[in-house]
C-alpha cells in the first residue's frame, strides 16, 4: 500500500497542475473591478461587422448596447476629431473614428477586446474618462473604459489609437443604476 501511494502521489499532484491552466483560463475575465456580466454576454456574440472612418465623415454611427467587429484602417491615415489624449505608437499602428448618440445622460462604457488608447470626442474636445478597468488574457472584454456622458441631439465620436490590431471588438453599454 505504502508503495502504491508513494507512486499514485506524484502522479495526483501532476494532474492538479496541468488542470491550473485551464482554471485560471476559465476565470481570465474575472479581474474587472465591476460586475460586467453584461458586457460578457454581448462578447459572446460575432459582432455587427463595420469599418472605422478615417475620418469625420466616413465614421460609421453604432447603436448603443450592440457589439460590433471594427476594421481599423493605418494610423497614419486617420484625421482624429480631436488629437488623442495619449501618444501614439508610430510605425504600424491602426486607427479609427465611429459615432454614436446617447438618449439620456449618465455613466457608459465603452469596452473592447485588444489593448489600445479610446477616447471620446465631444464638440470637438476630449471628454476625460472617469475610470478603466481590464483583465489580461481576457479578450470578452479585455479592457473597459468608463465614461460620464451628456445626452446631445449631436453624435459623440470614439477615436481608436496606437493599435497593434486592425479589428477590434467594441461595445457601448450604460452602466446600471448606482454600478460602475
Amino acid at each position: 500500500m505504502k508503495l502504491l501511494a508513494t507512486k499514485l502521489l506524484p502522479c495526483l499532484a501532476v494532474a492538479a497542475l496541468l488542470q491550473m491552466p485551464q482554471a485560471h483560463a476559465d476565470d481570465a475575465c474575472a479581474g474587472f473591478k465591476w460586475d460586467v456580466k453584461h458586457e460578457h454576454a454581448l462578447f459572446v456574440h460575432e459582432g455587427h461587422v463595420a469599418n472605422a472612418g478615417k475620418d469625420d465623415a466616413s465614421a460609421p454611427t453604432l447603436d448603443v448596447d450592440k457589439l460590433y467587429l471594427l476594421t481599423l484602417v493605418p494610423q497614419k491615415t486617420v484625421k482624429f476629431a480631436a488629437p488623442p489624449s495619449k501618444k501614439m505608437l508610430a510605425d504600424g499602428a491602426s486607427a479609427g473614428l465611429v459615432h454614436f448618440r446617447v438618449a439620456k445622460p449618465g455613466q457608459y462604457r465603452v469596452s473592447v477586446d485588444v489593448p489600445f488608447w479610446i477616447d471620446v470626442i465631444a464638440d470637438g474636445k476630449a471628454i476625460a474618462s472617469t475610470d478603466f478597468s481590464g483583465a489580461q488574457g481576457c479578450t470578452m472584454p479585455r479592457k473597459i473604459v468608463l465614461y460620464d456622458l451628456p445626452a446631445t441631439q449631436k453624435t459623440l465620436t470614439v477615436q481608436f489609437s496606437g493599435a497593434t490590431e486592425d479589428k477590434v471588438h467594441v461595445t457601448l453599454t450604460p452602466v446600471p443604476a448606482s454600478k460602475p
